[in-house]
């Protein structure tokens, strides 16, 4: 900080010549899913990332302002001249966003503003200009990320979601430094803006970047654009903006025209206790690991609705209560399962890859525990939490997609969650820990080798291998041992002597079928299948049999079902579409996730699309999902009498 700083008179946008390429703004908001859901998972994870290394836990606070007298908050954000710039952004946007939230401030909605406030994390580390600092990552060059080693989440592409949630793609920042370098005295203050390259009424255009801050920056040769207010300043612009915060380490961070990012069109917004509903269940479900151990604490103020997601409340939720019991019961469990509210645990080897420009372990161990759920448990039967250190549950992966049934509920810790309460991590334990991290995508959703080329690049080859064994066969085999396993007098398991585990693709037509059909069928039919994106989409080609003679008309019922290991029939996978087009003398209807095919002609076959509802809380794009069968439930043929 060269010079005592100054409060801002404008919003920044450099002007540009007109014929300069335009941007369409921030471009990582089309990378992430745009869901209140996703928002709380990549709010909590940076922030939890951000924590001290003491005992202390990582503090949130989620506070919803509806302003209905903004006047003093609008005059310090100098709203004139902010909605200037996004006005004229609005009509530069693909799609709807800017326009429509505009159309709804001026038709008399509610402006809303969302603090987030931490406690007890590192605050905006960083000058305004080295690279590689937290300042660079989150505020200068937002999608960029200074993580390093175990972190994997701190800030990244994930910290895009606040200018998402933002109506005017607008955040504000008030942070104290744990760790202040000379020149600089907390709070620092910042706000940035993400709006596509526009013209203003003047006819200037302007670059999509907005900056809020000190002039003093322009003084600056190497920024020449406002930099960070500090202290005095810093603090009486924060008390008129609603970013008053503790003087304790940590950053408070205002969304401007806060809104559910799944909807832009503004036609459906929720309601401050829906709202709450959503953030305290996201809160619960992804981070108990975090939360039950008392490292993260998470507290909700949407206007009034008070509500904390903490150690002592955490078992509250029905969710995600069985998980923790099994996590942490797994300590001297036995590696036999017993009856409902018991445990079996046990350890396996797992193989990983060195790095390629150091020697890194590749050989380590990972936690399974299985918990016997008891008749009155409903949620999450049969799901498998896995996650590593970092305390977030990356996934949820259902055990029937691996081939098993039962009343179950099972987790996963890997790397340093592996590690029992009162021990450090192994070498082992870290660097699997750093391996999983970085199999992790920008939506922390998911461990996966392809397509990674950030994993495969830092990894000698084979890593790709890894990731996917270690979701499929080793989490297949050991989940049998401690579901279907019996130990003998010397307390070893025994393997069960039958085969329980089933081929991990979908079922592709009759021909690669095993078996039957439930009901003789007079159809019949080819079909592809494939996984896009987080659901089954199966083409094909349906009629009835050559055999059955001179066709009137006729109609099929079409089910999907997911198999258990012994190849009966699992949970029905329900239809959300089916495409006919090219065969307009057919129609369709939808009932209880089947999918009934009329046809009114002879037509002796038809060709169909369909996709499957998207799959709960699972990212099947890698194809490790169990084996899903296309089956015909029913179905009539009106044949010619014969002469």
């Amino acid at each position: 900080m060269g010079t005592e700083s100054t409060l801002p008179d404008r919003w920044f946008f450099e002007e540009q010549p007109a014929g300069r390429s335009h941007s369409p703004g921030l471009l990582q908001k089309k990378t992430l899913d745009r869901s209140l859901d996703t928002f709380v998972r990549e709010v909590l994870q940076n922030v939890n990332d951000a924590g001290l290394n003491n005992d202390d836990p990582v503090r949130v606070t989620f506070r919803l302002v509806d302003l209905t007298d903004d006047e003093e908050f609008r005059d310090a954000i100098r709203w004139d001249d902010l909605l200037t710039h996004v006005r004229g952004a609005a009509k530069e946007q693909n799609g709807p966003g800017l326009e429509e939230y505009l159309e709804y401030l001026d038709d008399g909605g509610s402006f809303r503003v969302l603090v987030v406030e931490e406690e007890n994390t590192t605050g905006i580390q960083g000058d305004e200009i080295s690279p590689g600092t937290d300042y660079t990552a989150l505020v200068r060059d937002p999608g960029s990320s200074n993580k390093t080693g175990e972190t994997a989440g701190r800030h990244g592409l994930g910290s895009s979601v606040l200018w998402v949630a933002s109506g005017l793609q607008t955040v504000l920042f008030n942070s104290v430094l744990a760790d202040e370098a000379p020149g600089q005295e907390s709070p620092r203050f910042i706000g940035r803006s993400f709006i596509p390259t526009h013209e203003t009424p003047d006819g200037a255009w302007h670059e999509n970047e907005g900056w809020f801050g000190s002039p003093t920056g322009f003084d600056d040769d190497d920024l020449q654009r406002p930099e960070s207010v500090w202290d005095g300043p810093a603090r009486d612009l924060a008390s008129r903006l609603c970013l008053s915060r503790p003087d304790v380490s940590g950053t408070s961070t205002a969304i401007v025209g806060f809104r559910d990012p799944s909807d832009p069109s503004m036609s459906d917004q929720p309601n401050p206790p829906e709202i709450a509903d959503t953030f305290e269940e996201t809160a619960a479900e992804y981070f108990w690991p975090a939360i039950s151990q008392g490292d993260l604490e998470v507290h909700l103020d949407m206007e009034g609705d008070e509500r904390t997601v903490d150690s002592d409340t955490i078992e509250d939720f029905d969710s995600v209560a069985p998980f923790i019991k099994c996590y942490e019961g797994r300590t001297d469990a036995p590696k036999t399962l017993g009856g409902p509210g018991q445990v079996a645990s046990l350890e396996f080897p797992y193989e990983i890859r060195s790095k390629r420009k150091e020697q890194t372990p590749s050989e380590g161990q990972i936690s399974l525990a299985v918990r016997r759920a008891y008749p009155d448990e409903e949620e999450r039967i049969g799901d498998i939490a896995m996650f590593r250190g970092s305390g977030m549950v990356v996934k949820y992966k259902p055990a029937h997609h691996l081939g098993f049934s039962g009343k179950f509920h099972a987790v996963l810790a890997c790397g340093n969650a592996r590690s029992g309460p009162n021990e450090d991590p192994t070498p082992a334990d870290r660097a699997i820990e750093e391996f999983l991290a970085m199999a992790e995508p920008p939506a922390h959703d998911e461990w996966y080798g392809k397509n990674n080329d950030e994993l495969k690049g830092a990894y000698e080859d084979g890593s790709v291998k890894c990731v996917r064994k270690l979701k499929t066969g080793l989490l297949r085999e050991y989940l049998s041992d401690l579901l279907y396993g019996h130990e003998d007098e010397g307390g070893e398991t025994l393997n069960p002597g039958r085969s329980i585990l089933p081929r991990t693709r979908s079922s592709r037509g009759r021909s690669e079928r095993e078996g039957t059909p439930s009901i003789p069928s007079p159809f019949d039919y080819t079909v592809d299948s494939e996984v896009v994106h987080d659901h089954w989409v199966f083409r094909g080609v349906v009629g009835p049999d050559e055999g059955v003679g001179d066709v009137v008309d006729w109609s099929v019922t079409i089910g999907l079902k997911a198999m258990y290991e012994d190849n009966s029939e699992a949970d029905e996978i329900p239809i959300a579409d089916v495409d006919l087009r090219g065969s307009p003398d057919a129609t369709y209807s939808i009932s209880d996730g089947e999918a009934e095919v009329i046809v009114d002609s002879a037509v002796d076959e038809i060709r169909f699309t369909i996709e499957s509802e998207r799959f709960r809380d699972t990212d099947p794009r890698l194809g490790d999902v169990g084996e899903t069968k296309f089956k015909i439930t029913d179905g009539t043929i009106h044949v010619e009498e014969g002469e």
